[in-house]
């Protein structure tokens, strides 16, 4: 069991809560150059907490039990929907020619947690629930 779930989970709805904070910005093209500000310093927010959140899940990622897997899983599923709206939004936005790095920078941020959570459901639930791995770890343990 993770000592650390807590904190996880509160950088979870961390993130949550700016990516739909940005994600209700509306992008036109009045007060261009603020508005790109305002968004650009919220995505690099929302990027930097993301990249600390895959980190801090990364270190301890052999610490979780099955069910503190299931409800990381949990919580990335509405995260994941909204980064993917706020992705093709910025991407639709006449804004996007001034956000370029950073909508970028975000996006690779998101494929990163992406590929954690897909790693966490293969690593932490279907590999420990699989019977063939289970014989193999049982062979191991008798060879050892």
């Amino acid at each position: 069991m993770c000592t650390c779930i807590a904190e996880i989970k509160e950088s979870y709805t961390k993130v949550r809560h700016q990516t739909a904070e940005v994600a209700q910005q509306n992008f036109d093209m009045d007060d261009y150059l603020d508005k790109v500000n305002v968004v650009r310093n919220k995505l690099e927010q929302i990027t930097a907490e993301t990249s600390n959140l895959i980190e801090t899940v990364r270190c301890h990622f052999t610490e979780f039990d099955v069910q503190e897997t299931v409800e990381l899983l949990a919580h990335s599923t509405p995260i994941l929907i909204l980064m993917d709206q706020l992705s093709q939004k910025l991407l639709d936005s006449s804004l996007y020619p001034g956000l370029k790095t950073v909508v970028e920078n975000y996006r690779y941020c998101v494929s990163d947690f992406q590929e954690l959570c897909s790693d966490l459901q293969t690593y932490n639930i279907d590999i420990p629930r699989d019977e063939k791995c289970k014989e193999v770890e049982e062979l191991l343990r008798k060879l050892a």
